[in-house]
Order: C-alpha cells, then sequence, then structure tokens
C-alpha cells in the first residue's frame, strides 16, 4: 500500500519535469538579448575570420559606427521619423476604411457578389504591378507610398474581416432580427463584436503587407524616408549602411507585428469570455 502511494507521489513530479516550460516575461526578453548579442558576435568573428569583402558583408562594428555618422550628418532620425509617419498614416486610413467595408461584404450577400471577388483580386496581385499606375494617378511624391501602404493593406484587412463574419452563429443574427433589429444595427452590435478576433487577425495581416508596400515605394519614389537612404547608399556602395537600413526596418517590422499579435491574443481571450 505504501509502494502505491509513492509511486502515485513521483508520477506528479515526473509528469512536472517532463511538462514544457513556461519562461517568465523576463526570462522571454534575457533569452531575446542572448541570442542577438550571440548572432552580433557571430556575424562579426565571420567577417575578421574568412576576410570577407566589405562590400558584400561589412563587419558588425562598421554597421554600428554607421549610427553616430549619420546622427551626425543629421540624416538618420528625420528619415526613420518620414517613413514612420506616412506608414502609421497609411495604416490608420486602411483600418478605418477596411474593418467597416469587410463587415458590410461579409454581411450582405449582395454586396458580397458584387465586390469580394475585385477584394481578392486585389490581395493576391503584386503590389510592383501597381506601381506604374500609382505614378500616373498622385505622381512621385508622399502620396504614392501612402496609396501603395493602402492598397497594399486594405484587401488583406477586407478578406479576413468579410469571412469572419460569415462564421458569426446564426442563432444570434436570428435573435437581433427578432428584435426588429435593421441590417446596421446587425452589423453593429452583433457582427462587429462577434468578429472581433478576426478584425485583430486581419490588422496583424494588414500590418505585415503596408510594411511591405511601404518599403516598395521607398524604394522606387520616394525622396526621403529609409528606403531612399537604403537606395542611395546602395549607389554608393556603402553596404554598411544599407545594413543599417535594413536592420531598421526589421526592426520595425517585429516591434509592429508582436504589437498586432499581443492585441489579437486579447481580442481572442475577450471573446472567449
Amino acid at each position: 500500500m505504501t509502494a502505491v502511494r509513492n509511486e502515485e507521489r513521483r508520477v506528479p513530479r515526473a509528469a512536472k519535469m517532463l511538462s514544457p516550460r513556461k519562461f517568465t516575461r523576463r526570462q522571454k526578453v534575457l533569452l531575446t538579448v542572448a541570442n542577438l548579442a550571440l548572432f552580433c558576435v557571430a556575424w562579426e568573428v565571420f567577417v575578421r575570420v574568412t576576410g570577407m569583402p566589405s562590400l558584400l558583408v561589412p563587419k558588425f562594428s562598421a554597421v554600428l559606427a554607421e549610427i553616430p555618422e549619420m546622427q551626425r550628418q543629421g540624416i538618420l532620425l528625420p528619415n526613420i521619423w518620414i517613413s514612420l509617419k506616412l506608414y502609421l498614416f497609411g495604416m490608420a486610413i486602411s483600418i478605418v476604411a477596411a474593418v467597416p467595408l469587410g463587415l458590410i461584404i461579409g454581411g450582405v450577400q449582395v454586396i458580397d457578389r458584387l465586390l469580394a471577388p475585385y477584394m481578392w483580386a486585389l490581395y493576391t496581385l503584386p503590389r510592383l504591378i501597381l506601381m506604374p499606375l500609382i505614378l500616373l494617378w498622385v505622381g512621385i511624391n508622399d502620396a504614392a507610398r501612402v496609396t501603395l501602404i493602402v492598397l497594399s493593406a486594405v484587401p488583406a484587412i477586407v478578406v479576413v474581416v468579410m469571412d469572419g463574419v460569415k462564421t458569426v452563429d446564426g442563432s444570434l443574427l436570428r435573435a437581433a432580427r427578432s428584435f426588429c433589429a435593421n441590417r446596421l444595427q446587425v452589423l453593429t452590435h452583433v457582427a462587429m463584436p462577434a468578429t472581433v478576433p478576426f478584425i485583430a487577425t486581419g490588422i496583424r495581416m494588414g500590418v505585415s503587407r503596408g510594411l511591405i508596400g511601404l518599403f516598395i515605394g521607398e524604394l522606387f519614389t520616394a525622396a526621403n524616408g529609409v528606403g531612399y537612404i537604403m537606395v542611395t547608399a546602395g549607389r554608393s556602395f556603402d553596404s554598411a549602411r544599407v545594413y543599417l537600413m535594413l536592420f531598421i526596418f526589421v526592426g520595425f517590422s517585429v516591434a509592429v507585428v508582436g504589437l498586432t499579435q499581443w492585441l489579437e491574443g486579447k481580442a481572442s481571450l475577450w471573446r472567449s469570455t
């Protein structure tokens, strides 16, 4: 009998040992920092040991040295701010326009049949194909970048939201109609709250595609911004500056996507409660 009890005590301990470890927030941050530090050190050592030409892969220390140099020239923070400002403005327009449009397309069958094919066509269309049209429409200016951000982000948000509306429980819709709710009230008071996780997912997809739109726009139409600095540095064979601009883009992308993933998790938790 005693042996059985001892065995029962051992089972939870073994299960606890075999269960996947849950990292705290502090441990996750430390692990990420350690991973990045190891990557940077490995990069520096690899370039120095192999003698890799700096034109192809510069030393990591050379990339870091570009930060104070660009600050001294007064071109780092102003260009980062320009790109950030245009991106946030374009995404604000995209979210405000795409969420209601997705609710309407997904909630009204006639509009769904009329507009859904166009949304899917825009969603699958490569953004580079739109560049000649955008240049004809608005010219080479900041509006071209904002337009490309909007055209990249809106279809991604719309297709997710309109599919989310179609998953709303039919009993909820019938209950709303039994209380004489009109179509607008059904969309705003029933469909929209039920599709909050889909809206969050759509925004996450939209911000990713919007970043791609910003990057493409700055490569081809900009006279300022992070992408423009990257292009001019590439033309002058300044690989360290090109890598620095690339890291800025990547860091901003990771931050934005991480924020939207956090919001998506909160939205899913809110729906489950």
